[in-house]
């Protein structure tokens, strides 16, 4: 919508940014009607740097398509005619879908002038290819043509139209399906070619997570393995450099297991996202087998279920290591600690010990001071009292002997005065 087709807002109010592309949103991915036979291919590419070259994409698909009054970089789906064919092109999170229509039975199978071209670079993913019929069942000779021990024969909506597929490659690299619709009309028939290209673009992109379970398979068990071996050196050495040696090894093992959750979690996610977009598209056919063969729901079901259920499982696997390894890192941190807390308390005994040893030692030479300074003290008395001789009432023995106590006071009374002080 253009800002002509629109008037301004009163009151001064203004727009979310994104008002419009909910909008958008809303009215996105329309089914186009398919009115007669007609071949319908679809092909879709996985990003190659992280959804960079898609934003490159939808600009130059943008301009091919010649879209106005709308801002290229929003366009997310784009509907264009070719030459004859009606194309569409959608982009993803992760992967771009260019999809077009063709009379039946066309030979020429990479029209030009559609924007094929510019998916140079990319990773095709899934291609299909759909014909859709005018008849009310599918011709026999079609059925021969497709691999018996995978070939599935369907009716839908109530018998109004039959489906059949064998999912194998034809020379051209396409899935192939035929559609037999007659009774349908074309908006219908425009529906069941839609969720068979969806259910075939998921399913594609859904066991792409399949590869990535396994090949991370031997790793996890590698770091669960190790993970055993740590736990049993830590049960096994109770030194401290040999827990250092264990909660160094913990640490490398928790990057290790980190960074392998980190490259796996967007596959393992998108894995069950489509998953569950393919049973919806499934559960909507309403699929009755025709004769011994089966349905795509029950074919998918035998394939699909088993690979989702892998990734689940290795995903759960990868988690749970990562929360052994951080306990176990926490509990060789709280056993590094009490280990500490130990060694210091035991250095604090020692210290406190020698303290006690010293007190007393200081107790002991304070005594022996006592007795020292009080010697010296009256020494000095008895020098004062033999030249005082004939002046003192007493004699210098008797002098002396009254004197001692009180020296010995004064010295012990003094001492413990300074001690006192320098506390």
């Amino acid at each position: 919508m253009s800002d002509s087709d629109t008037s301004p807002l009163p009151f001064g109010w203004t727009e979310h940014d994104d008002r419009w592309l909910i909008h958008a949103e809303t009215h996105a991915r329309p089914v186009p009607p398919v009115a007669g036979p007609a071949t319908i291919r679809r092909v879709a590419f996985m990003s190659a740097d992280r959804g960079r070259d898609l934003a490159l994409l939808q600009r130059q698909m943008a301009e091919l398509a010649k879209i106005s009054n709308r801002d290229p970089g929003a366009a997310r789906q784009l509907e264009f005619a070719r030459d004859g064919h009606t194309v569409i092109w959608e982009m993803h999170n992760e992967f771009a879908t260019l999809t077009w229509k063709s009379t039946l039975g066309e030979t020429h199978i990479w029209p030009e002038g559609i924007g094929l071209e510019l998916h140079r670079g990319m990773a095709l993913v899934s291609a299909t290819r759909i014909d859709v019929v005018d008849d009310d069942s599918i011709d026999a000779a079609r059925l021969a043509q497709m691999a018996e021990n995978s070939l599935c024969h369907s009716a839908i909506y109530a018998g109004q139209a039959r489906i059949a597929t064998d999912f194998v490659p034809d020379a051209d690299r396409f899935v192939s399906f035929v559609v037999a619709a007659r009774r349908c009309g074309a908006q219908r028939r425009g529906v069941i070619v839609r969720r068979l290209l969806e259910i075939e673009t998921y399913r594609c992109f859904v066991l792409l997570g399949l590869p990535v379970a396994r090949q991370v398979g031997g790793g996890v068990q590698g770091y669960e393995q190790n993970l055993a071996a740590i736990m049993s050196a830590i049960g096994e050495g109770s030194t401290p450099a040999a827990h250092q040696t264990s909660l160094e090894a913990l640490h490398i093992l928790s990057v290790e297991v980190g960074q392998t959750v980190e490259a796996t979690s967007f596959r393992f996610a998108a894995t069950q996202a489509y998953g569950q977009i393919i049973a919806e598209r499934l559960a909507r056919l309403g699929e009755t087998p025709i004769g011994e063969s089966t349905t795509i729901q029950r074919y998918l079901d035998n394939r699909v279920q088993p690979a989702l259920a892998t990734c689940r499982a290795m995903e759960k696997r990868l988690r749970e290591l990562g929360t052994k390894v951080q306990r176990s890192i926490e509990l060789l941190d709280a056993t590094i600690t009490v280990s500490i807390q130990t060694q210091n308390q035991e250095v604090l005994d020692t210290i406190l010990s020698t303290a006690q040893s010293q007190y007393r030692l200081q107790e002991t030479v304070e005594g022996l001071s006592i007795i020292a300074i009080s010697y010296y003290a009256l020494g000095i008395l008895g020098y004062f009292a033999e030249g005082l001789h004939g002046l003192l009432p007493v004699d210098k023995p008797v002098l002396l002997t009254i004197l001692a106590p009180v020296v010995i006071l004064v010295v012990f009374f003094g001492i413990r005065r300074l001690r006192r002080i320098h506390k």
